[in-house]
């Protein structure tokens, strides 16, 4: 290498290279600079980008190109469409953004072992595996940076829980990098990827191609995901204290303290992903300070008059509609307050409110693929377990449920479907006697 002059490495092949090199020494890639910061291209020789100053990496732009688009046409053509029509409008937008970078441990040193054609299948690998989780979730692969990865949840999409996606994201990246590592045994000795992930503002730049959306980022909320990523251990997920704060109802979060990081005047305070909580907490009200119910008093009275005519045996489905944050939560809380809980005379029913089973099932917004979701949630909470509980518990749980609900003698003939509906394996007899059936 070049006194002074960086070794630089080959996205399309890995080998590194001097910095003054115009094209790869091992696979011959012409090689061009573009700025990770501001996506302005620069000349093959520069060290520096012209338009913002930052210390640039060297990108094969071809081979970057061609691998993004190949990477964001994996998307289905509903999400694809969704993007062509956010895309058109969002140009110039400043706008809250949740950044995600995904990167592949000791890249370098794997890669000098291995042959390029072989290192290059390896990381496709992995850019497939990260991709299908972000779009899992309706996030956007926004740019491809080396074996690298930076996606962005909130553009050109956005939804209202684009932080607990984004996290639920790398959650399902991480499982799936750990599958993949299996596969890789005997080649790669310990594959793993580190991810960071940062809330902050960001503009909407140059719209490309259909499905490629470049960005620009005020307060440089896309370093600070970066510097993220770098300070993660390997397998780990790492949260800035922004995006921390709107998913902790969701996570379980350790506090890892502050670190200090290049180009950060002020330390971060950073969290580690431990995974999701057990029983989610609510994220209505002002935590710690209770507050009055007033109004609705129509509302609170149908409400009640339901829950005493199912104490009489006449059963009925009530739905209660607003927009986000109006307070059907609030209203439901309530009535069953006052009405299951309350040790008033309640003697003209022949069941008494306070024996009513209340089950809760929360729909989610990206649940979509996720058939009969909320149906197995109710099921879940019948049983008085999470979402997360061991498959073992599940079991467990559900066999004693219906031996109290159907007796012994039917519950073998109900357990099988109960089983498969909330995807519990290795039931011999429940496979046997739902394979002849159809999905209806």
């Amino acid at each position: 290498m070049k006194d002074n002059l960086p070794s630089l490495t080959c996205s399309n092949c890995s080998h590194m290279n001097t910095g003054d090199a115009k094209f790869c020494q091992n696979c011959g890639q012409p090689l061009s600079r573009v700025c990770t910061n501001c996506n302005t291209p620069n000349e093959a020789e520069a060290k520096f980008c012209k338009s913002c100053g930052k210390t640039l990496d060297l990108i094969s732009t071809s081979t970057e190109e061609t691998r993004l688009s190949a990477l964001q046409q994996a998307a289905s053509e509903g999400l694809q469409e969704k993007m062509r029509l956010s895309s058109s409008q969002i140009e110039g937008e400043r706008k809250p953004v949740t950044i995600l970078f995904t990167d592949i441990v000791g890249s370098t040193a794997i890669a000098e072992k291995l042959d390029p054609e072989v290192w290059k299948e390896i990381v496709s690998g992995a850019h497939q595996r990260v991709g299908e989780a972000i779009y899992r979730y309706e996030g956007t692969v926004a740019q491809l940076l080396g074996d690298g990865v930076l996606a962005f949840f909130g553009a050109p999409i956005t939804h209202e829980d684009d932080p607990i996606r984004a996290v639920r994201a790398a959650m399902d990246i991480q499982e799936s990098v750990k599958r993949y590592k299996l596969e890789l045994e005997g080649i790669v000795d310990d594959f793993q990827m580190r991810i960071g992930i940062n809330t902050g503002t960001v503009v909407i730049g140059e719209i490309g191609t259909d499905m490629h959306v470049e960005y620009l980022a005020i307060g440089d909320a896309v370093n600070v995901a970066a510097r993220l990523q770098s300070a993660a251990e390997p397998g780990e997920v790492v949260l800035s204290e922004a995006c921390a704060k709107l998913v902790s109802a969701e996570f379980d979060l350790k506090d890892l303290g502050e670190i200090r990081v290049k180009g950060k005047v002020e330390p971060l305070q950073t969290f580690e992903l431990i995974g999701l909580k057990e029983v989610p907490d609510t994220d209505r009200g002002i935590e710690g300070f209770p507050t009055p119910y007033v109004g609705r008093a129509r509302e609170v009275e149908e409400l009640q008059s339901a829950l005493l005519a199912l104490c009489e045996g006449h059963g009925q489905v009530m739905t209660v509609m607003g927009e986000a944050g109006i307070g059907k939560t609030r209203l439901l809380e309530e009535v069953k307050a006052i009405t299951c809980e309350d040790e008033g005379d309640h003697e003209t029913t022949p069941i008494s409110p306070s024996s009513i089973r209340w089950l809760e099932g929360r729909a989610l917004s990206y649940g979509g693929s996720l058939s009969y979701w909320t149906i197995t949630q109710l099921l879940l909470d019948d049983l008085g377990l999470s979402d997360g509980a061991p498959q073992v518990e599940i079991k467990v749980a559900l066999r004693r449920r219906a031996k109290e609900l159907f007796g012994e003698e039917r519950t073998d003939e109900v357990l099988p479907y109960l089983a498969h509906l909330l995807g519990l394996k290795g039931e011999v007899e429940v496979e046997k006697q739902i394979q002849s059936l159809d999905g209806e």
